[in-house]
């Protein structure tokens, strides 16, 4: 799993190309419409006092178009960024760049971020590199008794798992399906429930690396005095999360009934012959080396206030321990936890890269323009729905996930925050529409990785998953439709 943290950035681009575009005419396209943006922005208006209207938009549409054509997320906003500074500081775009850049990653706010993800990264690494998720799947897989409770394990497994949706598909995975296998449970069957408990089981979670990801923003956005205090007030408009959680437990326990394509993997398995052993994990530390990390995080953050600590001194615990126990070395240690931290550099990368731009467009004037806008023609308490339909919809044609959040989660908090709308609610709505598309688009890069450690086929498993998560899709729907009909706006 060394460049998955990393492919969270880039997720379409692990997709191959379909239809009659190739990648190199996808690339090619995108150049050629950027170039022709960037000769129209020549005709707005230019300097940092300019009232810029319907251009303020431009950059934000750019990136959209640029991402969805070209698959390429990192460059999308390393330009839409630029072009922001091009319409403002015209020839001087160099360095006005360039001090945007210092600017922003210079901020405290903005600095405590980037220290987070990097924290998270080198923890994400010694999960994976020292055997410590594969040790605690091993662990539950123990449990399992029968094709119920086998299910169970796996759905419960992927949420305490749940720090991260790629710990959650890789260990869950490899680990169980062959167990599941083994008492007649189909590969997809085993792949649509990690699917519903992963990555809505990680933003579920207050210390999962989504959490503390859209945390960050919202302090850094000026919404709440501490991060975990912020992240709390969004989970309860969590609709969508909560809805799939439910399902995939429902569906292990084989309370919910099978439906669509996933009856012909039950009749196909029924049928078969495949009998598996489960993989033989070698040499792994205790499973509870990995229940200890996670309690440092939640103990240091609730106590101190600071997930970032709780991260760091999580890092140091762990290898203590493993040390001691003679399980690595000091020097083994430390390689995992850099390994980890390479992995999400390009996260890191982005978020640079998405201060420069977010920086850009607000002086462009674009919140202030949506703001002026929306109010006039939608009720503050109706924003969440329409921003999960909105959403929703892109995130199923190109899943940008934590690249959306960095771009609009400060955009929202301003947009609710000034038409009236609750700001929490908002934000779940957004995070809500950004899970739909991990857990149910076709090039999310989380059902790659499920499909390829349950060994599924990629279109079998996104056909047989898919009716389960619009199920949930409309329950979230219902769910922001009620905070609109009773108003809610706190």
């Amino acid at each position: 799993m060394t460049q998955q943290t990393a492919s969270k950035v880039d997720s379409a681009s692990l997709a191959q190309p379909s239809g009659r575009f190739s990648h190199r005419a996808r690339t090619m396209t995108g150049y050629a419409g950027l170039a022709v943006i960037a000769l129209v922005s020549l005709l707005a208006p230019s300097g940092e006092e300019s009232f810029y209207g319907w251009w303020s938009l431009l950059p934000a549409v750019t990136l959209f178009g640029f991402i969805l054509v070209t698959h390429r997320v990192v460059e999308g906003f390393f330009w839409s960024g630029l072009l922001a500074v091009v319409m403002i500081h015209r020839a001087e775009a160099p360095t006005a760049w360039m001090d945007s850049l210092y600017g922003q990653i210079t901020d405290p706010d903005n600095v405590s971020l980037l220290v987070l993800l990097v924290a998270i990264g080198g923890l994400l690494g010694v999960f994976e590199k020292m055997g410590l998720a594969a040790s605690f799947a091993r662990a539950a897989s123990r449990l399992a008794r029968g094709p119920r409770a086998a299910g169970l394990v796996t759905s419960v497994s992927s949420l305490l798992l749940s720090n991260d949706s790629y710990l959650s598909a890789s260990g869950v995975g490899v680990s169980l399906t062959p167990l599941n296998r083994r008492y007649g449970l189909p590969r997809a069957f085993s792949a649509g429930v990690i699917r519903s408990t992963g990555e809505p089981g990680t933003t579920l979670n207050p210390i999962g690396s989504t959490s503390a990801l859209i945390a960050g923003l919202l302090v850094a956005a000026g919404y709440g005095a501490d991060q975990l205090g912020a992240y709390l007030d969004v989970i309860p408009f969590l609709f969508y999360s909560m809805a799939a959680v439910v399902i995939g437990i429902l569906l292990s326990a084989r309370i919910l009934p099978i439906i669509g394509p996933m009856r012909a993997e039950f009749a196909a398995a029924a049928q078969s012959d495949e009998v598996e052993e489960a993989e033989d994990t070698g040499s792994l530390p205790h499973f509870l080396n990995f229940l200890v990390p996670i309690a440092v995080v939640i103990v240091t953050t609730l106590v101190f206030g600071q997930i970032q600590l709780g991260f760091i001194l999580a890092i140091l615990v762990t290898g203590v321990l493993l040390v001691a126990q003679r399980f690595t070395t000091i020097a083994a240690y430390v390689d995992a936890v850099i390994d980890g931290m390479k992995d999400i550099f390009s996260l890191v990368l982005l978020m640079a890269l998405a201060f420069v731009l977010v920086h850009g467009i607000s002086t462009l004037g674009f919140t202030d323009f949506v703001i002026d806008n929306v109010s006039g023609v939608l009720a503050p308490q109706w924003l969440p729905l329409i921003i999960f339909l909105v959403f929703g919809l892109t995130e199923m044609l190109v899943t940008l996930n934590w690249s959306l959040y960095i771009l609009l989660v400060p955009v929202l908090v301003q947009l609710a925050g000034q038409t009236g709308a609750s700001v929490p609610a908002t934000v779940a709505a957004l995070l809500s529409a950004g899970t739909f598309g991990v857990a149910a688009a076709i090039s999310s890069d989380v059902g790659l990785l499920t499909s390829s450690a349950t060994r599924v086929p990629l279109y079998r498993h996104w056909i047989t998953n898919l009716p389960y998560q619009i199920i949930a899709a409309v329950v979230a729907v219902v769910g922001f439709a009620l905070v609109g009909v009773f108003g809610i706006t706190a």
